[in-house]
């Protein structure tokens, strides 16, 4: 039997590691920017269904993001941060290969409508 989970953020998906701070100590963090855009995104998580543990078996997974504008980003730095935002939330156990077997990466184009809408399709019998 497969399970499928939706989830929708609004806004656009910073990058993470562009988003970076560099400390004296020469250590670096998340920017101020990215920071707010995961807190704002846990509470848009939050009352939208979610798995009852960390889902910790195989899952293909599809990211639909929906560009407000016509600038230029990478689509692997939206993933990673999208990535880390479900293992943060405790929808997913880990964002490792023997979890995530497939990622599916799409872009559009949707003016002044930035979001990303997130499917995660569980399979019991790992042949995602």
């Amino acid at each position: 039997m497969q399970e499928v989970f939706y989830f929708e953020l609004d806004g656009e998906t910073p990058a993470k590691k562009n988003s970076r701070i560099t400390l004296p100590n020469g250590r670096t963090i998340p920017s101020k920017k990215f920071q707010d855009w995961h807190k704002a995104s846990m509470v848009q998580l939050f009352p939208q269904r979610k798995p009852i543990k960390p889902i910790d078996v195989p899952i293909a997974i599809t990211l639909s993001f929906y560009h407000g504008d016509l600038r230029r980003r990478d689509s692997d730095n939206g993933t990673s941060s999208i990535m880390d935002l479900l293992v943060d939330a405790e929808i997913l156990s880990d964002d490792n290969w023997q979890i995530v077997r497939q990622i599916d990466v799409f872009n559009y184009y949707e003016k002044n409508r930035a979001r990303c809408r997130i499917t995660i399709c569980v399979k019991e019998d790992s042949d995602v």
